[in-house]
């Protein structure tokens, strides 16, 4: 190698060691003063790389920058500002001021079908989201002691199910995902289907791989850059299967509209409400953010949303149940002593049931069903615990390590539900149990979820006594991470009591 090329090498390095300095210093100087603490990321990158390269579930990886940064922590991930809240308090004060109530853009999703529903809607679109569909869900009897039947018609069906196993080893994840996902459909189209149903069980295969693919926190969906790198073979995939959830709500809307008249006068459901409310404004001419896209997205936030979350946690529950079965037999003893064997148990006995509420609401906390919640957005700059928080931010609540937190949760990675009893054996609900969420935007569902977990929970453990099959491993507490924390596949025996 001669002397020229030599230079011409070193030449080059210097080049591109002066274009990598610039870079850090170009995004040194640009990153907004007064920001909350947290680790310093690559250019262009941010903390993405490290994120990437964790072990570890992406909540506890965050938790520990919480232990290094206290209790507000901030980074960039690809040139997108993320705010970290660790605690509870923290938590409450952030999320009742109106700045840190929107939501981002669901980016990926805006490629097949622009447009936002109630979990993604900002300003007044989403107050007029809202507002519909709490009035309307409550007009459907969801939270009211009307809606039971509902929901114990289908555990019946599920009961039944579990009948069929014959004690046999069984996975309930299916049976468990057919029966929440007919309350919702109930709820949702006015129907539920069978089980053998193909388009039904399509549909919830569907679901199951759209949370698995967006990953925890949905970052990949919430980060503008990822929409904008379709030659990704993980953006493919989701734009794939998003086309494949329009496709199957469209037939399922279609189906719905062809059993009735265009427009129901008296809706039965609440396709049917949303299409009459969308139309009666149209003739009104009167300003709405109720349109067919909304609807569309309104309907895949609750149909989503509602089964994977109420499953995943009836899951857990059959899991923590057969781990720990001296606690099982206190629920059953329970049931038996406050509804006896003659009747299914109802929602008018859960005074009288205060133990097995402290274990509904354990296994809330251990399972922190989503750990992340859903991502907020900034929508003008603000101060938050002294912080510039800059408008566009994303902010994420680490929910698991608010229930996780040992100054508030004695012994907190213990299965523990006499810390939700007082010294007198009563339930004491606990203000800082928050798996719906905190604030303006708290889940939507809450109401509905509560009802399902409880009438589901007591009437398995009322008829069947769950243990893991003969010759089965120890019980394991693994978890499937993506946007929900679902454990991992395990199977049980149902024996009928």
């Amino acid at each position: 190698m001669d002397l020229y090329d030599v230079w011409s090498q070193i030449n080059l390095m210097t080049v591109i060691l002066g274009l990598t300095i610039f870079a850090f210093l170009f995004w040194l100087c640009r990153r907004p003063k007064n920001l909350p603490p947290g680790p310093y990321g690559w250019p262009l990158l941010g903390y993405l790389p490290q994120l990437a390269m964790t072990k570890e579930p992406i909540h506890e990886a965050l938790a520990k920058l919480g232990q290094r940064y206290g209790n507000v922590v901030s980074f960039s991930v690809a040139n997108q500002l993320i705010v970290v809240l660790q605690d509870y308090d923290v938590m409450k004060e952030a999320f009742a001021q109106y700045q840190l109530s929107g939501r981002p853009t669901l980016e990926i999703s805006q490629i097949t079908l622009a447009g936002h529903g109630v979990l993604t809607a900002t300003g007044e679109a989403w107050t007029e989201l809202r507002r519909f569909s709490v009035t309307t869900l409550r007009g459907l009897g969801v939270g009211k002691s009307s809606f039971e039947d509902h929901i114990t018609t289908e555990t019946k069906c599920l009961i039944e199910e579990f009948h069929k196993s014959n004690v046999k080893s069984i996975d309930p994840k299916h049976i468990i995902e057919n029966a929440v996902s007919n309350v919702i459909c109930s709820v949702m189209f006015g129907r539920r289907f069978e089980y053998t149903d193909e388009k039904f069980q399509h549909l919830l295969l569907i679901l199951n791989k759209m949370f698995e693919l967006v990953g925890a926190g949905g970052v990949v969906e919430f980060v503008p850059i990822f929409a904008k790198m379709q030659f990704l073979p993980l953006v493919k995939k989701i734009i794939s299967i998003n086309l494949s959830f329009d496709e199957i709500l469209c037939q399922l809307l279609y189906t719905r509209n062809a059993q009735d008249e265009p427009i129901d006068e008296d809706p039965r459901d609440f396709a049917g409400a949303f299409l009459k409310e969308m139309t009666d404004k149209k003739k009104q001419g009167l300003p709405t953010y109720l349109t067919p896209a909304s609807m569309h997205y309104t309907f895949g936030d609750l149909f989503g949303a509602g089964t994977e979350t109420t499953s995943t946690t009836l899951r857990w529950a059959l899991l923590y149940m057969i781990a720990f079965p001296d606690i099982q037999s206190r629920v059953q003893k329970e049931l038996d002593e406050a509804v006896g064997r003659n009747r299914l148990p109802r929602l008018s006995d859960k005074p009288e049931l205060p133990f097995t509420q402290a274990v509904l609401s354990e296994i809330q906390r251990m399972g922190s069903i989503v750990p992340l919640g859903v991502p907020h957005k900034c929508t003008e700059d603000t101060i938050l615990r002294g912080y510039t928080v800059p408008k566009g931010s994303l902010v994420i609540a680490n929910l698991w390590n608010a229930h996780m937190d040992p100054v508030e949760w004695t012994n907190p990675e213990q299965f523990n539900p006499e810390r939700f009893l007082d010294d007198e054996g009563r339930f004491h609900r606990k203000e800082k149990l928050i798996p719906f969420g905190i604030g303006r935007r708290i889940c939507l569902g809450e109401q509905l979820a509560k009802m399902e977990l409880y009438i589901v929970f007591t009437c398995l453990l009322h008829q069947f006594t769950f243990k893991p099959p003969e010759g089965a491993p120890d019980v394991s507490f693994k978890a499937l991470n993506g946007i929900t924390q679902a454990p991992a596949s395990f199977e049980l025996s149902a024996v009928a009591r």
